[in-house]
Parts: C-alpha cells; sequence; structure tokens
C-alpha cells in the first residue's frame, strides 16, 4: 500500500509540474498556430515558420513528417529524439522550448492521428490561437474512417476556440464550418488568387500553390507583407519528404528522379504525377516506382487499381514489402513486359534495373566530367538529355529511404 502511494504521489507531483510549466509557457508564447490535414502539414508548417521570420517576428516550429524536426527561432533545426513511441506529451516540452528561446509565435504540426488524441492536443495543450487544415483527403481511414466525411470531423477538432482558422480546398467544408461555428472561430478557405504571378518560380523545389496561399493568409493576419513573407518562404529548408527532383548516372544514362514518396495516398500521388507531366513518354520512358507496406495492403490495393487510368506510366516497379495478393493484382492490370519486381534488391541494384528501360532509341546524352569525381559525385549537367524518368511513389519508408539517399549523395538536385 505504501509503494501505491508514492508512485501515486509521484505520477501527481509529475503532472503538477507539467501543467504548471505549460501554463506558463501559454503565457509567454502569444502566437499559436495549429496546422492539421490529410496532406502538406509539415510543408505549411515551415512556410508560416519562414515567413513569420523574416517578418522579425521570433518564430519556432515543430513538424511531425517524415522526419520529426525542432525549428528554432534563427531557422536551424534538429531532429526531434524519442526514447520510445511518439506521444503527444512531447508537445508540452515543445511549447517550453519555444518559451525558453522568447518566442512570440510558435507553429506546431498536429502530430495525432486518433481522434480524441487530435481533440486533447488541441483543447489541453496547445490552445491554438490560429488553426490550419490543409485538406481533407483519404488518408488514415483506418484510425479517422471509414469514410473521408468522419476524417474530417475528426480533423475538425483541432480547430481554435474564438480565434481564426483557414483550411484548403475540401469536399467537405460544411463539416469544418459547423464546427467553426461551435468553437466561435472565423473559418475563411484559402485564394489560390492571393499568390502573386511567378511566386512558386521561386523556391528550389517542388511546392504547392495551396500550401503557399495557406500560409500568406495565416501571415497576412499576423500582419506580415506578402512581399516580405514570400522572401522568408523561398528561403525555407524543405522538408525531408518534400517533392524534389534529382539527376543521377546510371549505367551511362542519365536518370531523372522524383522524390514523391510523401505523397503517400492516392489522390496526392495523381495530383502530383500529373502535375510533373510523368505518363507514357515514347523518348524517355516513364517508371512508377512504387514502394509499398505490408501493413497497408488496401492502400496497395488502391494504388493497383490507379494503374493504366489514373496513374499513367511506360514501366511499374515494385518495392518494399509485397504479398503475393498485391503482385498478382499488380499483375492482372499491367501488360506483359511493363512490371518489374526486383525482390529483395538494393538501392543501387534497382536503380540499375530501372535506368536499362528504354522508349525509342536516342543519342547518348552529353555527361559533364563523365568518370572525374567531384565531391565524391560525377558532375551532371542539369540540360544533358534524359534517358528515363522515375517517380517514387507509395511509402519512403525502408527501401525507400536508401533510394533516396543513394540519390542524393551520387546524384544532382536539380529543384
Amino acid at each position: 500500500m505504501k509503494t501505491f502511494l508514492l508512485l501515486l504521489g509521484f505520477v501527481l507531483a509529475y503532472w503538477t509540474v507539467e501543467a504548471l510549466r505549460l501554463r506558463r509557457a501559454l503565457r509567454h508564447v502569444p502566437i499559436r498556430i495549429h496546422v492539421n490535414g490529410s496532406r502538406g502539414k509539415s510543408s505549411v508548417t515551415r512556410l508560416i515558420a519562414a515567413g513569420l521570420r523574416e517578418a522579425g517576428v521570433r518564430t519556432v516550429a515543430k513538424t511531425t513528417g517524415t522526419k520529426a524536426r525542432f525549428i528554432h527561432s534563427d531557422g536551424t533545426e534538429e531532429p526531434i529524439i524519442r526514447l520510445g513511441s511518439p506521444n503527444i506529451c512531447e508537445q508540452v516540452g515543445v511549447l517550453d522550448r519555444a518559451r525558453k528561446e522568447g518566442a512570440e509565435a510558435i507553429v506546431m504540426e498536429c502530430m495525432a492521428i486518433r481522434p480524441d488524441l487530435q481533440k486533447t492536443t488541441e483543447e489541453r495543450i496547445l490552445h491554438s490561437t490560429i488553426g490550419v487544415i490543409t485538406n481533407v483527403r483519404p488518408d488514415h481511414l483506418d484510425v479517422m474512417g471509414p469514410t473521408v466525411k468522419d476524417a474530417a470531423v475528426a480533423l475538425s477538432a483541432t480547430l481554435p476556440r474564438d480565434g481564426v482558422a483557414f483550411i484548403g480546398r475540401t469536399d467537405h467544408l460544411e463539416v469544418m464550418q459547423s464546427a467553426a461555428r461551435r468553437r466561435r472561430t472565423r473559418l475563411s478557405t484559402a485564394r489560390h488568387e492571393i499568390v502573386p504571378p511567378h511566386a512558386m518560380e521561386g523556391f528550389a523545389y517542388l511546392e504547392h500553390e495551396e500550401n503557399v496561399a495557406l500560409a500568406l493568409e495565416v501571415t497576412r493576419t499576423i500582419g506580415v507583407d506578402d512581399d516580405v513573407a514570400l522572401r522568408g518562404m523561398h528561403r525555407v529548408t524543405p522538408d525531408p519528404g518534400a517533392c524534389t527532383r534529382w539527376r543521377i548516372v546510371v549505367n551511362d544514362r542519365v536518370v531523372e528522379f522524383f522524390n514523391i514518396f510523401a505523397a503517400n495516398d492516392l489522390e496526392s500521388t495523381v495530383t502530383i504525377w500529373n502535375r510533373l507531366g510523368l505518363g507514357y513518354r515514347p523518348d524517355c520512358p516513364s517508371i512508377a516506382l512504387l514502394n509499398l507496406r505490408g501493413d497497408r495492403i488496401d492502400r496497395s490495393l488502391q494504388f493497383a487499381e490507379a494503374i493504366e487510368k489514373d496513374l499513367l506510366a511506360d514501366y511499374y516497379v515494385l518495392v518494399g514489402d509485397l504479398s503475393r495478393t498485391v503482385v498478382r493484382r499488380f499483375e492482372s492490370k499491367v501488360p506483359a513486359g511493363r512490371l518489374l519486381t526486383p525482390g529483395g534488391a538494393s538501392a543501387s541494384s534497382i536503380l540499375s534495373q530501372v535506368s536499362q528501360f528504354r522508349g525509342t532509341d536516342a543519342p547518348l546524352a552529353r555527361i559533364l566530367g563523365h568518370g572525374e569525381e567531384t565531391g565524391g559525385r560525377t558532375t551532371v549537367d542539369v540540360t544533358d538529355r534524359v534517358h528515363v524518368r522515375v517517380g517514387g511513389i507509395g511509402n519512403i519508408g525502408g527501401i525507400g529511404h536508401e533510394i533516396v539517399g543513394h540519390i542524393s549523395n551520387a546524384g544532382v538536385l536539380v529543384c
């Protein structure tokens, strides 16, 4: 009994200290921005923080994307180190770090997926003054579903009380509007027309206009001029999962690789795939490199249904944890000779096999410095003729990380 009482006392003391620490942090960080949604949360978090920093607003941010990051008020960042599984209680510590850095604003990406934990994060921890919902798409429906409308209800739990909020395009706006009315929060849809012409050309990676529009709506609300906010956004460090384009020489052929792994739901993937113009290219074959998860068979089957219809490519390559059911479904959809399953091959072996895919014969690309090394990598002129275009999609875990790591070490970043 005495041991139980001691443990109970310890727990009560711990939660009392945490509650006091949280209350103190909330008093000292007046602008608190909570970013939630199906896709684009990490990018929007970084964009908002960069725009505010550029205007002299002392801002910290925390993302939970491909690799969780704490972004200091000077723009430098460090990984979030966890001793166990992710837990929303870490957000209390993040708020306290923001206070210690003298932050005037914090931009925090929602790390919760379960609807009850999303609600707890907002109402018991962050108490945001500005809310952002990037979009509502059919993702994590096993937890927030079963329907997309159910997911919209779950995401709406992070809208602030007595604040302002912005939302990207969604088919379930009425769900968000209803939640905002109950919380006495003014909800607005981000307007694409506020993004100035040519503003998207300033990014060194593939950014989405809807993300920039949302970020600008927030920075405007705080009183930052668009030109100042965009100047900061153009210098932002992209999330590790952001869509980037690389070129790498493999077997004397130039392979152009698009990292689309972070857009792991089908709708987002198809949108980016089409925006990039990937598809049938007789002079430069297009390859869909799908890294699939064994614990997400339903999602893998969704991708199988989309190929040859919404997700067009000359060839399809399946890697990752593949079940026989998934492979058979792809085999039933893809004509013979256009599907490759390299099994447990390494990243370099997969890229070597992919580089051999051909459309019509074309002269060998002019490769500058071929055979010579500069800083450990072969130099490639970004204007060179590309022989193969590859889009990495599905999920970045496992072999996905290895592929991206191999390309980033041996290739040239185009954008």
